[in-house]
């Protein structure tokens, strides 16, 4: 256990079986704000988001009742900005020389990036599935105008269109009336897929 003692990387933390803290390495301390001696003894809900304290209360049962589990869980733990960092740990059996339960042994690092990545990446899909949406519903509303029209105006859009194809580009060298044709086939086009897909 050495390397967690010393590790820059991973939170190792002992809990005796009442929840109070036993140990924790220098990462820990440090990472947190928390001073070794004011820590000990104290119970862990003090440093702890308020609404995962219960779900560590029952990961901690789960692993005294079967202390051969190793279970993995997330947690917030405050900063002092007043707000967290999200950890993802793993709960297991602390045992002493002779193999008698002692304690909750609590191995964990910071994920805060990665919740921070995912929740935008949340927010981000969601706000595209409502654009495409609202895009579906204009589309939906267009048809239905559409799909209204006599059958006059449909059967002159069908002779545009048809006179739109015929155009013969080459034979019409000024580069404006070049650009007024592409434009009429493209919204010919748009119109096309609107009225008759």
């Amino acid at each position: 256990m050495e390397f967690l003692a010393n590790s820059s990387t991973f939170y190792h933390i002992i809990t005796d079986l009442e929840g109070r803290y036993a140990y924790a390495n220098n990462y820990f301390l440090e990472k947190f704000g928390f001073v070794e001696e004011e820590i000990m003894g104290t119970n862990f809900s003090n440093s702890v988001h308020p609404d995962d304290v219960e779900r560590c209360n029952q990961v901690a049962y789960e692993i005294i009742t079967h202390p051969e589990k190793i279970i993995p869980i997330d947690i917030r733990k405050p900063n002092k900005q007043g707000g967290f960092f999200w950890t993802a740990w793993e709960f297991s059996m602390a045992k002493d020389g002779s193999g008698n339960p002692v304690g909750i042994r609590c191995i964990g690092f910071d994920i805060t990036a990665a919740q921070k990545a995912r929740k935008d990446l949340e927010a981000y899909t969601e706000r595209i599935k409502k654009l495409m949406t609202i895009e579906e519903q204009k589309k939906a509303n267009v048809k239905n105008v559409l799909a209204t029209l006599p059958e006059e105006i449909k059967d002159s859009l069908i002779g545009i269109f048809g006179l739109i194809q015929v155009f013969n580009f080459e034979d019409y060298q000024d580069d404006f009336n070049k650009i007024v044709i592409e434009r009429l086939a493209e919204y010919s086009e748009v119109l096309d897929k609107l009225i008759f897909e």
